[in-house]
Order: structure tokens, then C-alpha cells, then sequence
């Protein structure tokens, strides 16, 4: 308490005395005054103060929720996975979405808990049925692979798909891939494909920036266009990728999809070998 008063006097005039009254109702245990201080220790980045202040409220799920990510990452109080887990669970009990989602995540991976898929599954479910896009994502994940349920295709694809149309850039860059593969017994489909690695491109997706790169340069699958190989292609080497600056240099010096240009050639080999190097 005496370090949150510290705090408070170093805020201007008007802000203190407003401050100051709104910690003293929080103190009465008035629960507006205790969300206020919360949002205040957060916007400040008074972690340690906002833990307490959480502290004192959390039987809500969404301060279960908020409380298991201070000690997930350590944020304001000492990393521990044990008090995650059980303020995750604490939350997902009481329905809330992402706190059933970062809970499947501890238990599909071992972090605080022993691996349990099975559960993980249960739980990634929840998440995905209250409309958790990385759950859905996951789901996706453990259909193919037979993780905590028997391998389904038509099931991994279903999920993939959903979590993609609900904006979850991973998802558009897979679904993307099993079109342009034919993977998950679903025909091969470039044009899909296309669409997409677009979507995920809007987002910087470097691998899906790059596959478009290669459907416009190859000539398998008979739409080659140099200027867009290129447009991809120079997209993917400035976001890092090293694939991307040696495909440039490739075809500036071969000159099929685009002019001959050897101090172009150059220039992206010498990138790519910087990077290698380096």
C-alpha cells in the first residue's frame, strides 16, 4: 500500500487527488475503484500493484484469466506455471475462452502439469466451440496428427478451415498449403491456394509471400507472371527470407520469367550470402 501511495504522488495534482480517493474506496473494498486501479497500474506499468489489486477480486473469471498471464510470464509477481495452470483452470471453469485455450496449451505441452493430450483436446475444444481461433487452429493440428483423438482428415481440415475464416493468419497460411499440395484428401486447387496465401500475405506471412512468389515463377502451375513472382518474391527477402533472395538471384540470371540482370543477380546473391555469413 505504502509504495502505491508512493506512486500515486508522482502523478500531476489532478490525477493524484482523483487517485488517491479511488484508493482509499479500494481499500473499503469497493470494487469500481479496484478496477480503476487496476487499469491505472497497467497503463503505468505498475505490475506488482496490479497483482495485488487483482488479488483482491478474483473470484471473476476474467481476473482468473489476467492473473494466470502475470504468472505465466512473470509479469508483476515470480514465473510460475503451477499458479498459471490453476488460475487458467480457475477461469475455464467459469467459461472463459482464451483462459480454456491457454490451458489446453499447459497441458498438450507439459508446462506446470504432466502432458495429458486427452485433456488438452477437451479443453481446446471448449475454447474452439466459444469461437477461440487458435484453438480451432490446434484442433486442426491434432486431428491430422492423432493427438489426443483418433486422426481424422475430414475433421482436421474442417477445423483448419473454420479458424482461417475466422482471420487466424496461421490457419490461412496451412489451408493455403493443403490446396496448393491436395493434402487432407481434399483435390489440389491453386486458385484456392492463391487466395489463401494472399489473405496470409496481408499479414506479412513470409512463407505464404514466398510460396506465391514460386506459383508465379514455376511453370507447373501454368500461371508464371515475372512481375508478380518478383513483387512476392522481393516481399518474402526483405521480411529475412534467405529462399526468397536466392530465388531473385536465380532468375534475374536466368532471364525466363523476368530480363536478364546480372548486377541484380549479384546483388541478391550477395544478400543471401551475407546472411548465411552472418
Amino acid at each position: 500500500m505504502f509504495q502505491q501511495k508512493k506512486l500515486i504522488a508522482k502523478l500531476p495534482v489532478q490525477e493524484r487527488v482523483f487517485w488517491t480517493e479511488q484508493l482509499e474506496k479500494a481499500e473499503r473494498g469497493e470494487r469500481e475503484a479496484i478496477y480503476g486501479l487496476v487499469q491505472l497500474c497497467e497503463n503505468n506499468e505498475w505490475y506488482t500493484e496490479k497483482v495485488f489489486w487483482l488479488q483482491q477480486i478474483d473470484d471473476e473469471a476474467e481476473v482468473q484469466y489476467e492473473l494466470a498471464n502475470c504468472y505465466f510470464a512473470g509479469q508483476g509477481v515470480e514465473e510460475n506455471e503451477q499458479k498459471a495452470l490453476n488460475y487458467y483452470k480457475k477461469a475455464a471453469l467459469q467459461n472463459h475462452p482464451d483462459a480454456a485455450n491457454n490451458l489446453a496449451d499447459m497441458y498438450l505441452n507439459g508446462e506446470g502439469v504432466e502432458v495429458d493430450k486427452q485433456l488438452a483436446f477437451n479443453w481446446f475444444m471448449k475454447a474452439a466451440q466459444a469461437g477461440v481461433v487458435e484453438a480451432m487452429f490446434t484442433l486442426g493440428i491434432m486431428y491430422e496428427q492423432g493427438l489426443g483423438t483418433e486422426a481424422n482428415e475430414e475433421s482436421a481440415f474442417h477445423y483448419y478451415l473454420s479458424s482461417a475464416n475466422g482471420g487466424y493468419v496461421e490457419a490461412r497460411y496451412q489451408v493455403g498449403m493443403i490446396y496448393l499440395e491436395g493434402l487432407l484428401g481434399q483435390p489440389q486447387n491453386v486458385k484456392e491456394a492463391i487466395e489463401f496465401f494472399l489473405l496470409a500475405a496481408k499479414e506479412y506471412h513470409v512463407d505464404a509471400l514466398f510460396n506465391l512468389g514460386y506459383i508465379f515463377a514455376e511453370p507447373q502451375y501454368h500461371i508464371q507472371d515475372g512481375a508478380k513472382a518478383l513483387h512476392y518474391f522481393k516481399q518474402a527477402a526483405l521480411l529475412g527470407d534467405a529462399e526468397a533472395k536466392w530465388q531473385l538471384a536465380k532468375h534475374y540470371e536466368n532471364g525466363i520469367i523476368v530480363a536478364r540482370d546480372e548486377h541484380e543477380a549479384e546483388k541478391w546473391r550477395q544478400v543471401a550470402n551475407q546472411e548465411l555469413e552472418g
